[in-house]
This record gives structure tokens, C-alpha cells and sequence, in this order.
């Protein structure tokens, strides 16, 4: 009989704490249930996203862009032999990521070649070269959003008097964003501020025209996805799976203090003292 009362107990408190945890878990979630807005600006986990999935894009399309470039050349087109396909690899080496000095070309060109003789091998050699190229070029601009966000914010917190020390301190610590290199760090922290400012905003200005972007969005459609650009909605679902990890991550550890607080509140007072 004691035992029946225990467990009834047991499951009315458990009951309780999986509701308190459940209650707890809601509020949880409706905090995150507008993870694309930060007020009426959009959040910067969003921005972030935007800029991220934009820059993918657009290193993308520059792959698209150089291969079309190529193949509907007129010189490419008219190439039917190695001769004359190796004389337009010469003669654009650079975009072929071929890289040597004028008199080394040759030899670098015939490398490239590789003693291919079947036209149509080399020029899908030559396709995936020019992509590669065209690819890497445009991903050499690319900078972590989150890495230039985090510039920008500690920036903002640095005081207006601060000193070559503080300042040496960002420098280094952002100088990847920044593209300071190691040997002048010291340097650009003797600057100043002001100096250091500009830096910063012209180094993270693609992360904010991003934001601006996205704020003409809102206030002109209210973040109505469907209008909006494919890269924005992959930002927006995105933004959204990433911050329901976190209310669910929340609302499981949330559920599970709550039976556990069920539990012990239920626990006979001879069991809690053993």
C-alpha cells in the first residue's frame, strides 16, 4: 500500500516537473521563435547566413561564368588539335593556374599538356582547370562572417581612449579580417584609432552591406520569404534549423530537470536520507 501511494505520488510530481519543464521549454522557444530578427533590424546570425550562402553563390557562379567563357570562344571552338589548344593555354597560362616566368612558360605549358594527344581529354582538362582557377579567385576575397562580425562588435567595445596597447591587442587578434600581416601589427596599432576604424569597415564591408540588404528587405516585405531570392530563404532556413537546435537542445535538458525535480520531490524521506 505504501508502495502503491509512493508511486502515485511519483507520477503526479514527475507529471508536474515534465509540465514546469514543458512551460519552461515554451518560453524557451518563443524566445527563439524569431531567430531572423534582432527588434525590427534582422538578427546577426541571419545576416551572417545571408553573407555566407551569398558568397558561396557567388564563387559558384564564377566556376559557371569562367567555363562559359571558355567554351563558347571562338578560339576554343576552333581549336582541333594540341598545337593550337596548347598555344591558347600559353597565351592565358594565368587562367589555367599555370604560374612561371616567361621563360619557363613553355616547359610549364607542355607539363600542363602532359603529352596528351586526344583533343577532347585535353579540353576537359582545360575546362576544369579554368573553373578551378576562376573558383579560387573569387574564394580568395572570402572572409568567415562570423570571424568579421566578431571585429566589428569588438571594435565597437574598444574605449574611445584606448591605448597602442588595447589597440595592439585587437590588431592581433583580427588581423586575419583585417589582412594585417604579423610584421605589422605593431604598426598599424600605432596608427591609431582612427586609422584602425576605417580598417575595420572597409575589411568587414561586405558583411555589412549585407545587413543593409537584408534591412530594405524587411521593411519592404516584412521578411515575406516567398518574394524573396533563393539565397535569402536558404539564409532564413538556415537561420530558423539552427536556432530550433537550440530550443530543442533547451527543451530536452529543460524536460529532463523536470522529471528529475518530479522525482526527487516524490522520493520517500527514509530513501532521500539513506
Amino acid at each position: 500500500m505504501v508502495d502503491a501511494v509512493s508511486n502515485n505520488n511519483s507520477a503526479v510530481y514527475t507529471g508536474i516537473g515534465t509540465g514546469v519543464g514543458l512551460l519552461a521549454g515554451g518560453v524557451y522557444g518563443g524566445h527563439f521563435s524569431k531567430p531572423l530578427l534582432k527588434g525590427d533590424a534582422p538578427s546577426d546570425a541571419f545576416v551572417r547566413r545571408y553573407y555566407d550562402n551569398d558568397a558561396k553563390a557567388q564563387i559558384a557562379k564564377a566556376g559557371e561564368d569562367a567555363k562559359k567563357a571558355l567554351t563558347e570562344s571562338n578560339t576554343y571552338k576552333a581549336a582541333d588539335d594540341i598545337t593550337k589548344l596548347s598555344d591558347m593555354i600559353k597565351g592565358n597560362a594565368a587562367k589555367f593556374g599555370i604560374k612561371a616566368d616567361a621563360d619557363k612558360l613553355d616547359d610549364a605549358v607542355a607539363e600542363f599538356v602532359g603529352g596528351e594527344t586526344d583533343v577532347a581529354k585535353l579540353k576537359a582538362k582545360m575546362e576544369k582547370a579554368y573553373v578551378d582557377t576562376a573558383v579560387e579567385a573569387k574564394a580568395v576575397s572570402f572572409k568567415d562572417g562570423k570571424k568579421m562580425q566578431a571585429a566589428k562588435e569588438a571594435f565597437a567595445k574598444l574605449a574611445d581612449n584606448a591605448d597602442e596597447d588595447a589597440l595592439k591587442a585587437f590588431v592581433k587578434e583580427h588581423a586575419e579580417v583585417l589582412g594585417v600581416a604579423e610584421d605589422q601589427i605593431e604598426a598599424t596599432a600605432k596608427s591609431g584609432k582612427d586609422a584602425i576604424k576605417t580598417l575595420v569597415e572597409n575589411n568587414t564591408k561586405s558583411i555589412t552591406d549585407k545587413a543593409t540588404e537584408l534591412k530594405g528587405f524587411i521593411n519592404e516585405g516584412k521578411l515575406n520569404l516567398e518574394n524573396a531570392s533563393e539565397v535569402i530563404k536558404k539564409a532564413a532556413k538556415d537561420t530558423k534549423i539552427w536556432a530550433g537546435a537550440k530550443w530543442a537542445i533547451g527543451l530536452g535538458a529543460l524536460l529532463g530537470l523536470g522529471s528529475y525535480i518530479g522525482s526527487k520531490l516524490a522520493a520517500p524521506k527514509n530513501e532521500e536520507q539513506a
